[in-house]
């Protein structure tokens, strides 16, 4: 008899058990299934926006012919210097970028991103002024300059450091190198009636302008480095995706431009005069990148 109430009770305390651990398994909180927000890894994108630049370019007469014309001082009641307009550079912008970042804490993390970008920025600009004021019976003469800047490609080589303001938005600042392909062009006109002509001469140098046709004209294109800086946010959606929006400027240097008389005196070597392009510009852009 004690044999078998003992049976029973161990029956009865093993059954209790396993419906005791029956119902933990039906109770406990299902697994959580959102990702965990970690930043760490090679990525790998595109991006698309919009540059822009507002440059007055500079000019510098390089013989004594040209100075008087540029600089407004040949001796001519109510001559001016060259006219010196902006030129407004605009365009669309786009194209590859491919990085690393590393969270380091919480709310940290530095990485590295190189981007290579196709540009449409491109800027023209016409300006005049007077030589030589009209007078009754006399046209008069005026410079009339015309520029134009293209910006063909840029690309960039930047660190980057970046605060999490919360597990998957990242605000960051950046810079680094820079690299481009920039053009430039360039004529000065001697505005006036036709048939006009103005020349002037200091040996060795001279120069020819017949009216209304280019006098002095020059062109150019380069690879230019520089540096760049700017900042942005960027916001990881998924284990693998991220958006971001950023701005940043770029500064590629000087490009000089030499413009030369297209007409001589015979026996004398063309005047000539440079023009100081600033190859620098802004660019605001969203990006989405692939984190692997």
């Amino acid at each position: 008899m004690k044999i078998a109430i003992s049976v029973c009770g161990i029956a009865v305390l093993l059954g209790t058990q396993a419906w005791a651990a029956d119902m933990a398994l039906k109770t406990a909180a299902p697994p959580q299934t959102s990702f965990s927000y970690s930043w760490t890894g090679f990525y790998l994108g595109g991006e698309f926006g919009g540059g822009w630049s507002d440059e007055t370019p500079n000019y510098a007469p390089n013989d004594q012919v040209a100075a008087p014309l540029l600089n407004g001082n040949a001796g001519i009641p109510g001559q001016q210097p060259f006219p010196r307009g902006p030129i407004r550079q605009a365009g669309v912008v786009g194209g590859l970028e491919v990085g690393y970042n590393w969270q380091f804490s919480e709310q940290w993390l530095a990485g590295v991103e190189a981007d290579f970008s196709f540009s449409g920025m491109r800027g023209d600009a016409t300006g005049k002024s007077v030589f030589v004021p009209a007078a009754p019976g006399f046209a008069g003469f005026t410079n009339i300059v015309s520029a134009s800047q293209t910006t063909d490609w840029y690309g960039t080589i930047r660190g980057r450091a970046g605060w999490l303001a919360t597990p998957n938005l990242l605000l960051f600042g950046t810079g680094g190198l820079a690299y481009g392909r920039v053009g430039d062009s360039a004529n000065h006109v001697m505005g006036s009636a036709p048939g006009n002509f103005a020349g002037g001469v200091v040996p060795p140098f001279s120069a020819i302008c017949f009216a209304n046709v280019p006098c002095y004209a020059g062109a150019s294109s380069a690879t230019k480095t520089g540096w760049t800086a700017g900042g942005g946010a960027e916001w990881l959606f998924d284990q693998h995706w991220s958006a971001k929006v950023e701005y940043y400027f770029v500064n590629l240097g000087i490009e000089t431009e030499r413009l030369t008389a297209l007409a001589t005196i015979p026996s004398t070597s063309p005047s000539s005069f440079n023009i100081l392009f600033r190859e620098q510009f802004h660019v605001v852009r969203v990006g989405l990148n692939y984190k692997f």
